[in-house]
Parts: structure tokens; sequence; C-alpha cells
């Protein structure tokens, strides 16, 4: 009995270190328009311009608007800040945790009415990443 047992938890052990796979967390920027919205909701209006995002703590990065931009090495256990900046001036943020989600590859799609969406990444995903 207590030779199962130890199987068990080895196997359960092994399997948990295999299934978590590499460990990284995927964020995939879907492209936006360059043409600035005519439509949008209030307090959302923004310049495709100057459109920025920032990860954590990391260097300002331009959102993308042909094709959509990986980011990957993210840590799936931590918790992440977003934050929208337009004109040099923020417009929204969000904070999420990759285990919010079933999958560790996530696509964020800004527009300008709902603003900022996460979502999972799935095989027929509209965000463009490769």
């Amino acid at each position: 009995m207590r030779i199962a047992a130890i199987i068990f938890l080895l196997v359960s052990f092994l399997c948990s270190a295999y299934c978590a796979g590499d460990g990284v967390g995927t964020l995939c920027v879907m492209p936006i328009s360059d043409v600035p919205p005519t439509i949008f909701a209030p307090g959302g209006a923004y310049n495709p311009a100057t459109l920025t995002l920032k990860l954590d703590k990391k260097q300002l990065i331009r959102w993308p608007h042909k094709g959509g931009l990986k980011i990957d090495g993210l840590e799936p256990g931590g918790r992440h800040l977003i934050v929208v900046i337009s004109d040099g001036k923020p417009i929204q943020s969000v904070r999420f945790r990759f285990g919010q989600f079933q999958t560790p590859n996530l696509c964020l799609v800004f527009d300008s009415y709902s603003l900022v969406q996460l979502d999972a990444v799935s095989p027929a995903s509209r965000c463009g990443c490769k």
C-alpha cells in the first residue's frame, strides 16, 4: 500500500512538472488601424499614431498597425499590469494573471469602444501572432 502511494505521488509530481510546459506566458497584441476612430466610448478617444502600451515595468511598446506583436517570456504565475498610453497620457490600465484564463497564451485587443480586452488565443484567433 505504501509503495502504491509513493508511486502515485511520484507520478503526480512528474506529471505536474511535465504538464507545466516551458513555464512562460505569451501575450499577442492585435494590430489596430492607423486611422483615428470616428466613434469611441466616453474617455476612449486616442491617437493611433502615439498609442503605446507598457507591460509591467518594461519599456513602452508602440501598438502595432500591421501584424500582431508577440510578447513572450512572461511569468505565468505572477500579476501583470498593462497600461495603454496615447499622446503621453495613460487612458486605461488592466491587471491580470494568466491563471484567470485556461491558457498561458493571451490576445490583447484594443478598440475605440470597449478599449482593452484580454482573451485566450485559440487556433482561429483573430489576434494575428504566429
